[in-house]
């Protein structure tokens, strides 16, 4: 006897038949469910699971890392160098018949020009003058005082450019004109030197010649000065024994003592072995009015003269 009856079969059939389904979507995943959502990137946009492959987009806010530049100040620490007139004072230090070696810094200067050979005798007999021409000598200007007063012969045999600032190793010998020179053997281009806070026009050459000029204007006496002003004057006093011990000046020959004014340049030498020459020196007179540019007036007691520093060259009035 049996217990299923037809109509209750045929349902079983049909319901195993739909259980199987086909094999083309997927496994797994019920008939009728969604597919699953795309991966999505940082911008909310769907991409594909290939695109975690790719090398990630550079950093927009990324920092490219700059050279620093070159600091002139370590490099000129280094080699212990000093600057052109600093050479000047100790020059008893660099000396090349000692076997002495140094290292002096500075802008490199137009070339020092000297007169030419004397042409032929004319009819009378009298050479002709052949004007200037270039020496082999160059200047090296100071460019940390005096506002191009102060500089040095250099033999540079053109290893550098007018106009470079550079480190030149060397030492001090005399030429047959018993001038001074540095015999440059090493030379070093630095950067360009911080730009010069100085208000007038730099001397065309470094020179310790006394040239004519006129009054800036706004130039104030000297008893009335104040830092930084272009200040007249005349020496009142004899000039100094040692430099750097400062010239008396005032308003006008017979007046006291007003100040004691140092020139470019002028500060003693180490050890007190001076060897300046005659044209490394300034020379003043008494009864002529010049000007300079001050830097600060330094103080001291009471009926005691202040202390200038000159920036600029001594220039006499007209």
């Amino acid at each position: 006897m049996s217990f299923f009856r037809p109509g209750v079969v045929a349902l079983v059939v049909i319901a195993a038949c739909q259980g199987q389904g086909s094999s083309g979507a997927g496994e797994g995943v019920a008939s009728g469910s969604a597919p699953p959502p795309a991966p999505e990137d940082a911008s909310g946009f769907g991409r594909s699971v290939d695109a975690e492959e790719a090398p990630p987009a550079p950093d927009a806010q990324a920092k490219i890392e700059e050279p620093e530049p070159p600091d002139p100040g370590k490099r000129i620490a280094e080699l212990r160098a000093v600057s052109a007139w600093q050479a000047v004072i100790d020059r008893a230090q660099y000396l090349g018949r000692r076997k002495q070696h140094g290292f002096v810094y500075g802008r490199v200067g137009p070339a020092i020009m000297m007169p030419a050979p004397a042409a032929a005798p004319a009819d009378a007999g009298v050479p002709i003058d052949g004007g200037v021409v270039p020496s082999p000598y160059v200047w090296l200007v100071d460019d940390t005082e005096g506002n191009g007063t102060l500089g040095i012969r250099v033999l540079l045999e053109g290893r550098a450019n007018e106009g470079d600032r550079a480190v030149l190793g060397g030492a001090w010998e005399l030429d047959a004109d018993r001038r001074w020179f540095w015999r440059v053997d090493k030379v070093e281009v630095l950067p360009p030197a911080p730009p010069s806070d100085a208000t007038d026009a730099p001397a065309p050459v470094p020179s310790h010649a006394i040239v004519n000029g006129n009054l800036p204007q706004g130039a104030r006496m000297i008893t009335f000065a104040k830092d930084g002003d272009a200040v007249y004057f005349q020496l009142v006093g004899p000039g100094p024994i040692t430099e750097g011990d400062g010239w008396p000046v005032a308003n006008e020959l017979g007046d006291p003592v007003y100040a004691l004014l140092a020139l470019p340049g002028e500060r003693p030498s180490y050890g007190g072995q001076d060897m300046r020459a005659a044209d490394e020196r300034w020379q003043l007179k008494k009864g002529q009015t010049y000007w300079v540019r001050i830097g600060k007036i330094r103080k001291r007691g009471l009926d005691q003269p202040v202390v200038i520093n000159a920036r600029t060259a001594p220039i006499r009035v007209n």
